[in-house]
Protein backbone atom coordinates (compact mmCIF):
# COMPACT_ATOMS: atom_id res chain seq x y z
CA UNK A 1 0.00 0.00 0.00
CA UNK A 2 1.58 3.39 -0.65
CA UNK A 3 2.48 5.80 1.86
CA UNK A 4 -0.34 8.80 2.13
CA UNK A 5 1.78 12.42 2.02
CA UNK A 6 -0.71 14.85 2.53
CA UNK A 7 1.07 18.44 1.16
CA UNK A 8 -0.56 21.91 2.92
CA UNK A 9 0.69 24.74 1.64
CA UNK A 10 -0.18 28.33 0.52
CA UNK A 11 1.15 28.59 -2.66
CA UNK A 12 1.40 25.99 -5.20
CA UNK A 13 0.05 25.63 -9.18
CA UNK A 14 -0.74 27.52 -11.10
CA UNK A 15 1.03 30.39 -8.86
CA UNK A 16 4.00 31.85 -10.39
CA UNK A 17 5.96 32.43 -7.13
CA UNK A 18 9.34 30.44 -7.46
CA UNK A 19 8.11 28.48 -4.48
CA UNK A 20 4.59 27.80 -5.89
CA UNK A 21 6.66 26.16 -8.86
CA UNK A 22 9.16 24.49 -6.53
CA UNK A 23 7.12 22.63 -4.30
CA UNK A 24 4.88 21.99 -7.45
CA UNK A 25 7.89 20.13 -8.89
CA UNK A 26 8.60 17.68 -5.45
CA UNK A 27 4.66 17.18 -5.45
CA UNK A 28 4.82 15.69 -8.79
CA UNK A 29 8.34 13.68 -8.04
CA UNK A 30 6.96 12.21 -4.77
CA UNK A 31 3.32 10.75 -6.69
CA UNK A 32 5.46 8.90 -8.64
CA UNK A 33 5.61 6.36 -5.92
CA UNK A 34 3.21 7.42 -3.06
CA UNK A 35 -0.32 8.76 -2.97
CA UNK A 36 -0.30 12.61 -2.68
CA UNK A 37 -3.09 14.64 -1.65
CA UNK A 38 -2.34 18.46 -1.83
CA UNK A 39 -4.53 21.43 0.95
CA UNK A 40 -4.07 24.59 -0.69
CA UNK A 41 -5.27 28.42 -1.08
CA UNK A 42 -4.04 28.71 -4.84
CA UNK A 43 -6.65 29.24 -7.53
CA UNK A 44 -6.80 27.58 -10.02
CA UNK A 45 -7.95 30.71 -11.98
CA UNK A 46 -8.52 30.05 -15.76
CA UNK A 47 -5.88 27.51 -15.61
CA UNK A 48 -6.31 23.33 -16.69
CA UNK A 49 -5.86 21.06 -13.20
CA UNK A 50 -3.13 18.72 -12.99
CA UNK A 51 -3.53 15.91 -14.56
CA UNK A 52 -0.92 13.09 -12.30
CA UNK A 53 -2.73 14.49 -8.80
CA UNK A 54 -7.03 14.88 -10.50
CA UNK A 55 -9.14 14.81 -7.57
CA UNK A 56 -6.23 15.04 -5.28
CA UNK A 57 -5.85 18.73 -4.80
CA UNK A 58 -8.03 20.62 -2.26
CA UNK A 59 -8.23 24.52 -3.16
CA UNK A 60 -9.42 26.41 -0.28
CA UNK A 61 -11.35 30.22 -1.21
CA UNK A 62 -8.24 32.73 -1.72
CA UNK A 63 -8.78 36.70 -0.62
CA UNK A 64 -8.31 38.69 -3.56
CA UNK A 65 -5.91 41.67 -1.62
CA UNK A 66 -2.98 43.02 -3.29
CA UNK A 67 -3.05 46.05 -1.08
CA UNK A 68 0.05 47.02 0.51
CA UNK A 69 -1.11 47.85 3.73
CA UNK A 70 -0.07 46.21 6.72
CA UNK A 71 -3.59 45.22 8.37
CA UNK A 72 -5.26 43.76 5.15
CA UNK A 73 -1.73 41.97 4.89
CA UNK A 74 -1.93 40.26 8.17
CA UNK A 75 -6.14 40.03 7.66
CA UNK A 76 -5.07 38.07 4.13
CA UNK A 77 -2.60 35.77 6.17
CA UNK A 78 -4.89 35.01 9.55
CA UNK A 79 -7.79 34.18 6.80
CA UNK A 80 -5.65 31.46 4.51
CA UNK A 81 -4.15 30.25 7.88
CA UNK A 82 -7.36 29.23 9.27
CA UNK A 83 -8.78 27.93 6.28
CA UNK A 84 -5.70 25.58 6.03
CA UNK A 85 -5.83 24.07 9.63
CA UNK A 86 -9.93 24.20 9.71
CA UNK A 87 -9.13 21.78 6.80
CA UNK A 88 -6.34 19.82 8.00
CA UNK A 89 -8.33 19.34 11.09
CA UNK A 90 -10.67 17.06 9.68
CA UNK A 91 -8.64 15.98 6.69
CA UNK A 92 -5.37 14.64 8.47
CA UNK A 93 -5.37 10.94 9.90
CA UNK A 94 -3.32 8.74 11.89
CA UNK A 95 -0.03 7.75 10.15
CA UNK A 96 -0.19 9.91 7.27
CA UNK A 97 3.17 12.02 6.60
CA UNK A 98 1.92 15.56 6.39
CA UNK A 99 5.00 18.05 4.31
CA UNK A 100 4.81 21.56 5.09
CA UNK A 101 6.30 24.67 4.07
CA UNK A 102 7.44 28.18 6.42
CA UNK A 103 4.74 29.87 4.89
CA UNK A 104 2.32 30.93 6.06
CA UNK A 105 3.79 31.25 9.26
CA UNK A 106 1.03 30.87 11.72
CA UNK A 107 0.64 27.04 10.36
CA UNK A 108 3.13 25.50 11.77
CA UNK A 109 2.38 25.51 15.53
CA UNK A 110 -1.43 24.68 14.60
CA UNK A 111 0.10 21.90 12.93
CA UNK A 112 2.43 20.16 15.60
CA UNK A 113 -0.39 21.11 17.90
CA UNK A 114 -3.03 18.11 16.09
CA UNK A 115 0.41 15.96 15.16
CA UNK A 116 0.18 15.00 19.01
CA UNK A 117 -3.24 14.38 18.81
CA UNK A 118 -3.37 12.63 16.03
CA UNK A 119 -0.42 11.00 15.51
CA UNK A 120 0.97 11.73 12.46
CA UNK A 121 4.31 12.68 11.21
CA UNK A 122 5.41 15.86 10.26
CA UNK A 123 7.89 16.58 7.90
CA UNK A 124 8.49 20.81 7.51
CA UNK A 125 10.49 22.27 4.32
CA UNK A 126 12.39 25.47 5.89
CA UNK A 127 12.54 28.69 3.35
CA UNK A 128 12.74 30.95 6.07
CA UNK A 129 13.26 30.80 9.40
CA UNK A 130 10.30 32.86 11.62
CA UNK A 131 10.39 34.61 14.41
CA UNK A 132 13.99 35.52 13.71
CA UNK A 133 13.80 37.01 10.31
CA UNK A 134 11.39 39.59 12.19
CA UNK A 135 14.49 40.74 13.86
CA UNK A 136 16.86 40.55 10.55
CA UNK A 137 14.11 42.71 8.49
CA UNK A 138 14.09 45.41 11.92
CA UNK A 139 9.86 44.63 12.73
CA UNK A 140 10.88 43.66 16.02
CA UNK A 141 13.11 44.10 18.64
CA UNK A 142 14.89 40.62 20.23
CA UNK A 143 14.26 42.11 23.76
CA UNK A 144 10.39 42.46 22.75
CA UNK A 145 7.79 40.68 25.00
CA UNK A 146 6.33 39.38 21.61
CA UNK A 147 9.23 38.41 20.01
CA UNK A 148 10.23 36.50 23.00
CA UNK A 149 6.55 34.83 22.89
CA UNK A 150 6.71 34.06 19.32
CA UNK A 151 10.54 32.72 19.72
CA UNK A 152 9.43 30.12 22.59
CA UNK A 153 6.05 29.07 20.66
CA UNK A 154 8.33 28.38 17.16
CA UNK A 155 11.15 26.84 19.05
CA UNK A 156 8.63 24.31 20.75
CA UNK A 157 7.34 23.34 17.19
CA UNK A 158 10.43 23.10 15.64
CA UNK A 159 11.30 20.57 18.22
CA UNK A 160 8.16 18.85 17.59
CA UNK A 161 8.50 18.15 13.75
CA UNK A 162 9.55 14.83 12.66
CA UNK A 163 11.91 15.84 10.16
CA UNK A 164 13.27 19.19 8.70
CA UNK A 165 14.55 20.20 5.60
CA UNK A 166 17.07 23.31 4.97
CA UNK A 167 18.03 24.56 1.66
CA UNK A 168 21.73 25.89 2.80
CA UNK A 169 24.70 24.87 5.20
CA UNK A 170 24.21 27.95 7.21
CA UNK A 171 21.00 27.42 7.70
CA UNK A 172 21.42 23.92 8.51
CA UNK A 173 23.77 25.31 11.32
CA UNK A 174 21.13 28.04 12.84
CA UNK A 175 18.59 24.76 13.00
CA UNK A 176 20.40 22.97 14.41
CA UNK A 177 21.61 25.38 17.71
CA UNK A 178 17.73 26.31 17.79
CA UNK A 179 16.71 22.45 18.62
CA UNK A 180 19.67 22.06 20.64
CA UNK A 181 21.30 19.25 17.72
CA UNK A 182 18.30 16.60 18.35
CA UNK A 183 16.62 16.48 14.87
CA UNK A 184 17.41 14.89 12.16
CA UNK A 185 17.77 17.90 9.27
CA UNK A 186 18.40 17.21 5.53
CA UNK A 187 20.22 19.30 3.30
CA UNK A 188 18.41 19.60 0.46
CA UNK A 189 19.39 22.92 -1.86
CA UNK A 190 16.90 24.66 -4.18
CA UNK A 191 17.11 24.31 -8.02
CA UNK A 192 16.56 25.10 -11.20
CA UNK A 193 15.17 24.28 -13.99
CA UNK A 194 17.84 24.75 -16.45
CA UNK A 195 16.76 23.22 -19.53
CA UNK A 196 14.05 26.59 -20.15
CA UNK A 197 16.86 28.54 -19.47
CA UNK A 198 18.72 29.45 -22.45
CA UNK A 199 21.99 31.70 -22.18
CA UNK A 200 22.13 33.90 -24.91
CA UNK A 201 24.88 36.83 -26.44
CA UNK A 202 23.84 39.81 -24.38
CA UNK A 203 23.87 41.91 -27.49
CA UNK A 204 20.83 40.76 -28.15
CA UNK A 205 18.93 40.76 -26.05
CA UNK A 206 16.28 43.09 -25.95
CA UNK A 207 17.02 44.64 -22.24
CA UNK A 208 20.53 45.53 -23.50
CA UNK A 209 19.53 46.97 -26.83
CA UNK A 210 16.63 49.03 -24.83
CA UNK A 211 19.42 50.66 -23.01
CA UNK A 212 22.34 50.72 -25.31
CA UNK A 213 24.31 48.63 -23.18
CA UNK A 214 26.13 46.28 -26.26
CA UNK A 215 29.15 48.10 -24.96
CA UNK A 216 29.16 48.23 -21.09
CA UNK A 217 30.26 45.74 -18.40
CA UNK A 218 26.36 45.29 -16.53
CA UNK A 219 26.13 43.85 -13.09
CA UNK A 220 22.63 42.95 -12.93
CA UNK A 221 20.56 43.06 -9.73
CA UNK A 222 17.28 41.23 -10.46
CA UNK A 223 14.34 39.99 -8.01
CA UNK A 224 12.92 41.64 -4.77
CA UNK A 225 14.23 44.58 -3.77
CA UNK A 226 13.50 44.16 0.08
CA UNK A 227 15.14 45.60 3.53
CA UNK A 228 17.69 42.56 3.64
CA UNK A 229 18.87 42.99 -0.05
CA UNK A 230 21.31 45.67 0.74
CA UNK A 231 20.04 47.79 -2.16
CA UNK A 232 21.48 50.93 -0.43
CA UNK A 233 24.95 48.98 -0.32
CA UNK A 234 25.10 48.40 -3.65
CA UNK A 235 23.60 51.79 -4.94
CA UNK A 236 26.82 53.61 -2.57
CA UNK A 237 29.04 51.29 -4.22
CA UNK A 238 27.86 52.27 -7.56
CA UNK A 239 28.75 55.94 -7.06
CA UNK A 240 32.41 54.57 -6.00
CA UNK A 241 33.09 52.79 -8.88
CA UNK A 242 35.98 54.35 -10.92
CA UNK A 243 35.57 52.08 -14.10
CA UNK A 244 33.67 54.07 -16.88
CA UNK A 245 32.02 50.90 -18.17
CA UNK A 246 30.43 49.76 -15.32
CA UNK A 247 26.74 50.08 -15.15
CA UNK A 248 24.40 48.70 -12.60
CA UNK A 249 21.22 47.34 -13.94
CA UNK A 250 17.79 46.79 -11.82
CA UNK A 251 15.21 44.28 -12.29
CA UNK A 252 12.15 43.59 -10.24
CA UNK A 253 10.15 45.34 -7.80
CA UNK A 254 9.74 45.90 -3.86
CA UNK A 255 9.86 48.01 -1.02
CA UNK A 256 13.55 49.72 -1.67
CA UNK A 257 11.87 50.37 -5.25
CA UNK A 258 12.17 54.22 -4.37
CA UNK A 259 15.81 54.49 -3.39
CA UNK A 260 16.73 53.06 -6.44
CA UNK A 261 14.45 55.70 -8.88
CA UNK A 262 15.93 58.41 -6.47
CA UNK A 263 19.28 57.32 -6.68
CA UNK A 264 18.90 57.28 -10.91
CA UNK A 265 17.54 60.75 -10.38
CA UNK A 266 20.47 61.92 -8.55
CA UNK A 267 22.97 60.58 -9.86
CA UNK A 268 24.98 62.45 -12.54
CA UNK A 269 27.21 59.48 -13.66
CA UNK A 270 24.25 57.62 -14.96
CA UNK A 271 26.00 53.99 -14.06
CA UNK A 272 22.68 52.98 -12.27
CA UNK A 273 19.09 51.91 -14.52
CA UNK A 274 16.46 50.63 -13.75
CA UNK A 275 14.95 48.20 -16.25
CA UNK A 276 11.27 47.55 -14.20
CA UNK A 277 9.58 44.63 -13.69
CA UNK A 278 9.24 41.61 -16.19
CA UNK A 279 7.36 38.40 -15.95
CA UNK A 280 8.41 35.43 -14.89
CA UNK A 281 7.49 34.19 -18.35
CA UNK A 282 10.27 36.15 -19.68
CA UNK A 283 12.66 35.10 -17.38
CA UNK A 284 15.41 34.36 -20.42
CA UNK A 285 15.44 37.85 -21.36
CA UNK A 286 15.64 39.34 -18.02
CA UNK A 287 18.09 36.93 -16.60
CA UNK A 288 20.34 37.32 -19.64
CA UNK A 289 20.52 40.61 -19.08
CA UNK A 290 24.15 41.47 -18.12
CA UNK A 291 27.36 40.08 -17.81
CA UNK A 292 27.85 39.55 -13.82
CA UNK A 293 24.59 38.87 -11.64
CA UNK A 294 24.60 40.29 -8.08
CA UNK A 295 23.30 38.10 -5.41
CA UNK A 296 23.05 40.67 -2.05
CA UNK A 297 21.85 39.67 1.54
CA UNK A 298 22.52 41.33 4.76
CA UNK A 299 24.70 39.58 7.65
CA UNK A 300 21.53 39.78 9.50
CA UNK A 301 20.24 37.09 7.66
CA UNK A 302 22.98 34.61 7.97
CA UNK A 303 21.22 31.12 8.22
CA UNK A 304 17.83 32.42 8.01
CA UNK A 305 17.55 32.23 4.26
CA UNK A 306 19.39 31.23 0.52
CA UNK A 307 18.15 33.34 -2.41
CA UNK A 308 17.02 31.23 -4.98
CA UNK A 309 17.74 33.52 -8.24
CA UNK A 310 21.19 32.23 -7.68
CA UNK A 311 20.60 28.94 -9.51
CA UNK A 312 18.38 30.82 -12.19
CA UNK A 313 21.34 33.33 -12.64
CA UNK A 314 24.07 29.98 -13.29
CA UNK A 315 21.73 28.63 -15.38
CA UNK A 316 21.41 32.02 -17.21
CA UNK A 317 25.54 31.24 -17.29
CA UNK A 318 26.17 34.24 -15.56
CA UNK A 319 29.04 34.53 -13.33
CA UNK A 320 27.93 35.53 -9.92
CA UNK A 321 29.08 38.08 -7.03
CA UNK A 322 27.84 37.22 -3.90
CA UNK A 323 27.70 40.26 -1.19
CA UNK A 324 27.17 38.74 1.74
CA UNK A 325 28.57 36.19 4.82
CA UNK A 326 31.59 34.44 3.36
CA UNK A 327 29.72 31.16 5.35
CA UNK A 328 26.81 31.34 3.32
CA UNK A 329 25.73 28.62 1.59
CA UNK A 330 25.58 30.61 -1.96
CA UNK A 331 29.16 32.43 -0.93
CA UNK A 332 30.48 28.24 -0.25
CA UNK A 333 29.04 27.50 -3.85
CA UNK A 334 30.89 30.32 -5.25
CA UNK A 335 34.71 29.58 -3.44
CA UNK A 336 34.18 25.70 -4.01
CA UNK A 337 33.07 26.13 -8.12
CA UNK A 338 35.01 29.04 -8.95
CA UNK A 339 32.27 31.09 -10.32
CA UNK A 340 32.54 34.31 -9.07
CA UNK A 341 33.39 36.84 -6.60
CA UNK A 342 32.51 37.68 -3.03
CA UNK A 343 32.48 40.44 -0.96
CA UNK A 344 31.08 41.25 2.52
CA UNK A 345 28.21 43.37 3.16
CA UNK A 346 28.16 47.09 4.26
CA UNK A 347 31.34 48.08 2.79
CA UNK A 348 30.24 49.87 0.08
CA UNK A 349 34.03 51.27 -0.97
CA UNK A 350 35.32 47.57 -0.82
CA UNK A 351 32.48 46.29 -3.30
CA UNK A 352 33.55 48.79 -5.55
CA UNK A 353 37.05 48.59 -5.15
CA UNK A 354 36.23 44.77 -6.12
CA UNK A 355 33.66 46.00 -9.17
CA UNK A 356 36.89 47.42 -10.64
CA UNK A 357 38.52 44.79 -10.45
CA UNK A 358 36.21 42.17 -12.32
CA UNK A 359 35.85 45.10 -14.63
CA UNK A 360 39.17 44.08 -15.73
CA UNK A 361 38.49 40.54 -16.06
CA UNK A 362 35.65 40.95 -18.52
CA UNK A 363 37.28 38.43 -20.88
CA UNK A 364 36.92 35.74 -18.60
CA UNK A 365 33.54 36.38 -18.07
CA UNK A 366 32.13 33.85 -20.74
CA UNK A 367 34.69 31.07 -19.45
CA UNK A 368 33.34 32.08 -15.51
CA UNK A 369 29.76 31.57 -17.23
CA UNK A 370 30.27 28.40 -18.59
CA UNK A 371 31.44 26.68 -15.13
CA UNK A 372 28.78 28.29 -13.42
CA UNK A 373 26.06 26.41 -15.42
CA UNK A 374 28.14 23.20 -15.65
CA UNK A 375 27.96 23.72 -11.88
CA UNK A 376 24.38 23.96 -11.76
CA UNK A 377 23.84 21.27 -14.21
CA UNK A 378 25.84 18.99 -11.88
CA UNK A 379 25.29 19.82 -8.65
CA UNK A 380 21.83 21.88 -8.63
CA UNK A 381 19.23 20.42 -11.52
CA UNK A 382 15.77 19.54 -11.23
CA UNK A 383 16.55 16.16 -11.73
CA UNK A 384 19.13 15.55 -8.97
CA UNK A 385 17.78 17.87 -6.28
CA UNK A 386 14.49 15.94 -7.12
CA UNK A 387 16.21 12.14 -6.32
CA UNK A 388 16.62 13.94 -2.60
CA UNK A 389 13.05 14.55 -1.44
CA UNK A 390 12.67 10.69 -3.25
CA UNK A 391 15.09 9.48 -0.90
CA UNK A 392 13.50 10.46 2.39
CA UNK A 393 10.49 9.08 2.04
CA UNK A 394 11.75 5.59 0.55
Amino acid sequence: MKTRIVVVTEYFYPAERNDAILITKIVKALSISNNIEVICTSTLEEKKELDFLDGKIHRLKNLNITSKNIILRVFKLLYLTFQLIFKSIFFLKKNDKVFIVTNPVFLLPFIVFFKKIKKFEVTLLVYDVFPENLIATNLLKEQSLFYKLLKKIYDWSYNNVDKMIVIGRDMQEFIQKKTNNIKDIFLIENWCDYKKIIPMKKEDNSIIKRFNLENRIVFSFVGNFGLVQGIENLLNAASLVKNEEFVLLFIGDGGEKRKIENFIENNHRDNVLYAGKYPGSEENIFLNACDVAIVSLNDSMYGLGVPSKSYYNMAAEKPLLYVGDKNTEIAKVINENSIGWICESSNSQQLADLIDKICEEKNNFSKLGKKSRETLIKYYSEEVILNKYKEIYK
